[in-house]
């Protein structure tokens, strides 16, 4: 009864702690929505998100604070969430996109704009560094974890858990396709609404996620694990 009790309690204290790093990372990953409280000078309209903290805005030290608080929150959250989920592939694959999730919002904070290219005729007819070389390559990496990680979510949710991943599949496959219609027409007229549903859709995930482990992810592991007895 004894080692039945502290495995319990071991649970409960490891799902508290996943979940209050996802709800950290989440709330970080939403910083964005500061620019409507800020006088930052770019459009929520036409200009990208990522704009907000390249070389030469005001808030750049900010947002990027908040975008590298969200990668390590993730980051971290994986051990955790490792720890809740089943122990098989489909589950660990969820765990697999929030830490490349963490990685990739780490990696970008590290590697900012030159400019924002949005506001910026200049910019974008310049050369670039190699940080907004790879600052775009992340974004990119990012828009696909932003696809993808619901569809982890699929592979093994059951029941009306997987209405929210799949509403956001669809709303997230949209978006990046909205996104290459706009870059193929050369227009950068809405993508900055396209892109911040984008970020809603992940952020909704993100809730959704935290909600499932508080719930019914608290038997998931169990019901599997009873299974192979």
């Amino acid at each position: 009864m004894l080692p039945t009790l502290n495995r319990i309690h071991t649970l409960a204290a490891v799902r508290v702690v996943g979940v209050g790093l996802v709800g950290i990372g989440t709330a970080a990953q939403l910083g964005w929505l500061a620019e409507f409280f800020l006088d930052t000078g770019l459009s929520p309209l036409h200009t990208a998100p990522n704009d907000l903290s390249a070389r030469g805005q005001p808030y750049r030290k900010l947002f990027r604070a908040l975008e590298l608080t969200a990668g390590i929150a993730f980051l971290l959250a994986c051990p955790p969430l490792a720890r809740l989920a089943p122990v098989q592939w489909r589950a660990r694959s969820t765990i697999v996109a929030v830490g490349a999730f963490g990685v990739l919002l780490i990696l970008r904070s590290a590697f900012p704009l030159d400019c924002a290219a949005s506001i910026d005729a200049v910019c974008r007819q310049s050369a670039h560094s190699v940080s907004h070389q790879l600052n775009f390559v992340i974004s990119v990496l990012l828009s696909v974890v932003y696809v993808l990680g619901p569809v982890t979510l699929l592979l093994w949710w059951e029941g009306r858990w997987r209405i929210v991943p799949s509403i956001i599949v669809a709303v997230e496959s949209a978006a990046w396709l909205a996104l290459v219609a706009l870059s193929l027409a050369a227009s950068g007229q809405f993508a900055g609404l396209v892109m911040r549903v984008q970020l809603l859709g992940g952020a909704a995930v993100l809730v959704c996620g935290g909600t499932y482990l508080l719930t019914t992810g608290r038997h998931v592991r169990t019901r599997w694990e009873d299974s192979r007895g």
